[in-house]
């Protein structure tokens, strides 16, 4: 889709832990076309993918079979990523808690499972989880700065 607001890129993937990378490769693909540098564009793919990791682990509880849906909004200012699912909802106030100051130098951060959300927060400009229905969207927002 485009229009005089950017363009919007779709993509959907089975709900299996192996397809994570045709995104990450996809969202990486697409940053190469911004001003983001390689630093802001490999922290853009992690968060992209922890996202998708969290929907076929969670909300889908690894069952595979069942749609992941990206939707990247490019625009001049700002690249938006919202990554939808109609499995489980996330767990009332589980983002809001999830909001902590971390140290992104630490590399045992990194390892830590249950720190994907904030690392998320902490590395995009904002991020928002709504459900509509059935359908989950986690949505990501990366200002571009020219």
């Amino acid at each position: 889709m485009t229009d005089d607001q950017g363009q919007t890129l779709r993509l959907e993937i089975d709900s299996d832990l192996a397809n994570t990378t045709l995104i990450a490769m996809a969202v990486r693909g697409l940053c190469a076309m911004t001003a983001l540098s390689p630093v802001e564009v490999n922290r853009v793919e992690l968060c992209v993918v922890e996202i998708v990791n969290n929907a076929i682990e969670h909300a889908y509880e690894h069952e595979k079979g069942h749609k992941v849906e990206v939707a990247a909004h490019l625009a001049q200012s700002a690249l938006t990523l919202t990554v939808s699912d109609w499995g489980k909802a996330m767990v009332k106030g589980k983002l809001e808690s999830a909001s902590m100051p971390i140290d992104l130098d630490d590399p045992a951060l990194w390892l830590d499972s249950g720190r994907g959300l904030p690392i998320v927060q902490n590395l995009m400009d904002s991020v928002s989880y709504h459900r509509n229905g059935d359908k989950n969207s986690f949505v990501m927002l990366k200002h571009i700065k020219s």
